[in-house]
């Protein structure tokens, strides 16, 4: 239960709509309670009881003060709904934001270990399981509390010992209601993780559903789901059957009530000590604590729902974010002009890993001038991405200096560094909208215009022409509409139309061939004029026009130097350079 302590600021942003809504649900039990006394008077002077005989426009009158009191029981039970629920709703939505807002915050490497599943079950089950805590919980929870109050005071005003009879059964709805909710938290929690790796499953087999095809793997796949959605299955089974205990059991309690009212209330009635107006007002009054009562277990449950996935949410928030501004920060630097320096840096994903850069002895250092291309090629697993990934600080180096512009990396504030910086990455990402907006989202302010001619740059805009729709086509998830090319020369007319200082290409002309590779490259001299151009490739002819080419192997530097002077040397790089001309060869044979 400490976890739902977090929610602790929404409830105090929103305190006063959850005060009105206590306020109308007070007014709205002052009346539903008031009707049973009137009710009672009715009955006995009906029956001649107290002296009083009533005629029919006493009738009348009393019938019009109770439906008084109903409508006046509904309309401030209907203004409870409309403050408390309504709050409910701007949490969950308040929710939801906090929760992107912290996800996009946090460090690659939270979601290296954390499957995109287990992060969409938070945003679904767990956010609504908080919601109605703060919706149904609180306003059941106020109902109930305020029901009772009053009709307690007004049984005990009526016939105390008739009051004890009736009450008798509580001590055992609030042992009940104990043993069985701490169940409940630890089933729901169960469940939810399932839920999460079940979720996770699913989202992995819809977004390989090529692969999986490919290989005629849809009906393992199928079964692999069927198991865990049985075994989801059976924890809901579990949970379900404890919560069926509960409303039973109230109802059992409640109609235990009943019973001992009639005995005790009928006892005094036939020893003149109660009349059977009194015994009404029981009667009626037991009938409004049937729902409140119902509902200690109705609203336990969701507490314990809320608490489960409130501690899971925790989770989230309480990961801490490796990659942020700090003290250090020097928030005058807005801007950058592109010198990059590398001093004896080494880098680590995990302490029990082996270095993706650098070395136990040593680690990497080079510099890369403004305006200057240089070029980065090396085996697969050579830490070419490694090394890029440190510039626009998706990670930190963990030991050693990055430089930039003379600054150390972390003194420029994350904004202005990343504003500055373009990636195009091997395997580009694009949004599920149309082409244009995937280009203009590395520039919002963009005209259709620069749209155009970034896509002319990348040599994009013939393949667009072709397209029916031509800009405004969409494009599927993950750009599943559009071949790997195409995908990447967007990526590239988004990185183009970003207007940055630094601009990286991370094998990104991988998926093209070389003559549209030489088109592309053409068009890019433009853009990379005084522009710092970082390239990563695995041909040799996408780097050799670069002023300076680091060859990496095993994370180190291994050679460095202009593509003549790396010939001239007759090692790693000249024999790369051999291997993909005689691949050229026989691929032209």
């Amino acid at each position: 239960m400490r976890e739902l302590l977090r929610l602790k600021p929404y409830f105090i942003r929103h305190k006063w709509m959850f005060i009105s809504g206590m306020i109308f649900v007070t007014i709205s039990n002052i009346c539903s309670t008031s009707l049973p006394r009137i009710v009672g008077k009715t009955v006995d002077s009906i029956a001649g009881k107290n002296g009083i005989v009533f005629t029919s426009g006493d009738v009348a009158l009393h019938i019009g003060i109770m439906l008084l009191l109903t409508a006046g029981s509904g309309f401030f039970m209907f203004l409870t709904r409309k403050t408390i629920i309504v709050a409910s709703r701007r949490i969950e939505y308040e929710l939801r934001r906090d929760v992107l807002s912290s996800l996009e915050r946090l460090p690659l490497r939270y979601f290296q270990r954390t499957p995109t599943g287990e992060l969409m079950a938070y945003s679904t089950n767990d956010i609504s399981a908080i919601r109605e805590f703060f919706g149904p919980a609180v306003m059941y929870s106020a109902n109930t509390i305020t029901t009772f109050l009053f009709a307690l005071t007004m049984m005990i005003s009526l016939s105390p010992i008739i009051t004890i009879a009736a009450l008798l059964p509580m001590p055992f709805v609030s042992f009940g209601v104990y043993r069985i909710g701490s169940r409940v938290h630890q089933l729901f929690k169960d469940a939810q993780d399932h839920y999460a790796k079940m979720t996770a499953k699913a989202q992995e087999n819809l977004s390989g559903v090529r692969v999986i095809r490919a290989y005629g793997r849809e009906e393992d796949e199928i079964t692999a789901f069927h198991s865990m959605g049985e075994g989801y299955l059976r924890k809901m089974l579990r949970l379900v059957k404890i919560e069926a205990v509960m409303m039973p059991l109230m109802m059992a309690l409640v109609g235990l009530s009943q019973v001992l009212v009639l005995g005790v209330g009928g006892y005094l009635v036939m020893n003149g000590k109660a009349t059977i107006g009194d015994v009404t007002q029981f009667f009626i009054y037991l009938g409004l604590l049937i729902w409140p009562v119902i509902a200690i277990g109705w609203v336990t449950n969701l507490i314990q729902r809320a608490a489960a996935s409130t501690g899971r949410l925790g989770r989230v928030f309480d990961e801490v974010s490796e990659i942020s501004d700090t003290d250090l920060t020097n928030r005058t630097i807005t801007d950058v002009q592109g010198n990059i320096a590398f001093r004896n840096v080494r880098m680590k994903y995990a302490p029990n890993l082996p270095f993706a850069l650098g070395s136990e002895a040593q680690g990497i250092s080079f510099r890369i001038k403004q305006g200057e291309t240089i070029g980065i090629v090396g085996e697969t697993g050579s830490g070419k991405t490694t090394l890029v990934n440190l510039i626009p600080r998706l990670f930190d180096a963990g030991d050693g200096e990055v430089l930039i512009d003379g600054q150390p990396i972390r003194s420029v504030p994350l904004h202005t560094l990343r504003r500055n910086i373009a990636i195009v990455p091997q395997e580009s990402f694009l949004f599920s909208m149309t082409i244009a907006d995937n280009i203009r989202f590395g520039n919002q302010q963009a005209s259709m215009d620069d749209v155009v001619e970034a896509s002319i740059l990348a040599q994009l805009h013939e393949n667009i022409k072709t397209f029916p729709e031509g800009f405004a086509t969409m494009v599927g998830e993950r750009g599943v509409t559009l071949s790997g090319g195409q995908k990447q020369r967007t990526a590239i007319a988004r990185a183009i139309i970003s207007n940055p200082k630094i601009i990286i290409f991370d094998d990104s002309l991988s998926a093209v061939d070389t003559e549209t590779e030489e088109r592309i490259l053409h068009g890019l001299k433009k853009v990379m004029e005084n522009r710092t151009s970082i390239i990563i490739a695995h041909r040799i002819s996408t780097v050799k026009h670069a002023d300076n080419i680091l060859v990496l192997k095993n994370g180190m530097i291994a050679e460095e130097g202009s593509h003549d002077a790396l010939l001239a040397r007759n090692g790693m790089y000249a024999d790369m350079y051999s291997r993909q001309l005689l691949e050229a060869e026989i691929s032209a044979m």
